[in-house]
């Protein structure tokens, strides 16, 4: 093997992590409402997890897609109200995209649903294994993006 070979470590764990990717994501989209895509749900719940109003190239740039594919993405959700989008005051070149009531809702019906399973594979762990587990994982995908 040569020494530039990944470790079956390294091969192992994205092997994990893209396996837990495409179930979650097979699963939610099995629990998404009528008109709602996946791509506009991730971008919902990375809403709703800064807790902020985010720009749609900081989006863009987050989930490694064109601004043009996030326009695409975000005026889908406009236009059914999942979200909110307002100029800045400053600038009136900037906009700011914020998660409406309708998309709370949204996020909160697929939530719902999912929770059973995810507290029953999760409830088998620890507070403090899932927080070491999630602080991992946050360093493992800003390292990945610092190198892109």
């Amino acid at each position: 093997m040569s020494s530039l070979a990944p470790s079956p470590l390294v091969i192992q764990l994205f092997s994990e992590l893209l396996l837990l990717d495409q179930f979650l994501r097979n699963r939610i989209s099995k629990t998404l409402p009528e008109g709602v895509e996946l791509s506009q749900f991730l971008v919902l719940l990375h809403l709703a997890a800064s807790g902020d109003e985010i720009g749609p190239a900081r989006l863009a740039a987050s989930f490694n897609v064109t601004r043009g594919a996030m326009s695409n993405t975000l005026g889908r959700l406009e236009r059914n109200g999942q979200i909110t989008v307002r100029g800045d005051t400053v600038d009136a070149r900037r906009k700011f995209v914020s998660v409406s009531e309708q998309g709370q809702i949204t996020l909160e019906q697929v939530i719902t649903e999912l929770n059973p399973r995810l507290r029953e594979a999760l409830g088998k762990y620890p507070r403090s294994d899932l927080a070491q587990c999630l602080a991992l994982l946050g360093e493992l995908r800003e390292s990945l993006d610092s190198a892109r």
